[in-house]
């Protein structure tokens, strides 16, 4: 829960199971993983599409935004922290999965989800071979 500062009052309720404090990289890694997601199942992921004319910058051009604006000249070990953020969806729909499987998954396309734990956890692989 986030209090306001100045009454005794609730402002903002934050889902605990995903509120993480980690790395900055690793936040824009995660970040990063839809221009690289293709549209799979319920993801809609950037990769195949024309961001160019749809506007939205390139992964390289938004990385190097990123270091720009903090005066770095690049992230050291970049496709570490990518493919920790493909291993870490992964995990994360493992769980709705499992969750599925024992019957008390909150949405009725758990199953459907779960199927993507492969495929990502595939891609956090071929990131994590691949060189910076």
């Amino acid at each position: 829960m986030i209090f306001h500062s100045e009454k005794n009052e609730i402002i903002a309720l934050l889902d605990w199971e995903l509120s993480t404090l980690g790395h900055p990289y690793a936040d824009l890694a995660y970040h990063c993983m839809q221009w690289r997601l293709p549209r799979i199942g319920r993801i809609k992921g950037l990769a195949g599409l024309d961001c160019t004319t749809l506007g939205i910058p390139t992964e390289e051009n938004f990385i190097a935004d990123y270091c720009r604006r903090l005066g770095i000249g690049k992230i050291p070990n970049w496709n570490f922290y990518l493919a920790f953020s493909f291993f870490r969806l992964a995990a994360i729909v493992q769980g709705v999965k499992k969750r599925a499987l024992m019957g008390n998954a909150s949405s009725d396309r758990a199953l459907e989800i779960g199927k993507l734990v492969q495929p990502l956890a595939e891609m956090g692989f071929k990131i994590f071979r691949e060189e910076n």
